[in-house]
């Protein structure tokens, strides 16, 4: 089995890697204590997929381990990108992935070609609750949003889907230096709950050195799942792998 994955960034922020890696600006005046930051950040994103994309009761076994990633270099792209002023930040985390791949069906004696165009975006409103010299604690709600093109394909049949969703989600990102230039960081989120998916979640740690004041490097797993049914359409797959970047404050 070969999957291949070809993700083009867009703006995106929600994924944990957006989040205060290096120390605010010193001010002298409340004004400036209150100014808007930005932070962006570029990242890749080594992708393994496990479980079943079906339209209308054919199915394809999405089962690509992450030593077959590397061996066949399926590397998916991201950029992030997050505003906020005093407490409260927005984010929006959009990416768009194209994931092919030839599947055998040992039942069938033949061989299954899948073909997948993905959209996913995670739009955010967040809200600083904990905040120290080294220690951040953010709260997060917001709605992830998927849009998917498949197609299925044997020899004597081929069939497609073009289905878009929309998902409530909350969680929680967490920050804490190890010492002046290492930090840890965690996100994690949870939602679905029957609006469209029946689950989705997100969970995220890495490590972080900060290379200058306003950059650092960035490397961590990120996983992503969803369990979703529409009619005949079925997407229930996790997608994860080790993510690098680098993550600048502008």
């Amino acid at each position: 089995m070969k999957t291949t994955a070809t993700t083009i960034a867009l703006l995106s922020t929600v994924s944990a890697f957006a989040g205060s890696s290096t120390p605010p600006i010193e001010s002298t005046t409340p004004a400036e204590v209150s100014s808007w930051e930005v932070r962006g950040a570029l990242y890749g994103w080594a992708e393994s997929f496990d479980g079943d994309v079906g339209i209308r009761g054919l199915t394809a076994p999405l089962d690509l381990s992450f030593d077959d990633i590397l061996k066949d270099l399926d590397i998916a792209f991201m950029g992030a990108l997050e505003v906020g002023r005093d407490r409260w930040s927005f984010l929006a985390d959009v990416n768009y992935a194209k994931v092919s791949d030839s599947i055998p069906l040992a039942a069938a004696a033949t061989t299954l070609e899948f073909e997948q165009k993905q959209f996913l975006g995670n739009f955010l409103a967040i809200y600083e609750t904990v905040k120290t010299d080294t220690l951040d604690l953010d709260l997060f709600a917001g709605a992830r949003v998927n849009w998917i093109d498949a197609q299925l394909s044997i020899p004597s049949d081929s069939r497609s889907a073009d289905k878009s969703w929309v998902d409530p989600i909350i969680g929680a990102r967490f920050q804490s230096d190890l010492c002046e230039k290492f930090f840890f960081r965690a996100l994690g989120d949870i939602g679905g709950f029957d609006v469209s998916s029946e689950l989705t979640w997100q969970a995220l740690a890495g490590f972080g050195y900060r290379v200058m004041d306003n950059g650092a490097i960035l490397l961590g797993y990120r996983g992503i799942g969803t369990d979703y049914t529409d009619g005949g359409f079925t997407y229930d797959v996790v997608t994860h792998g080790p993510i690098i970047g680098f993550e600048y404050r502008f």
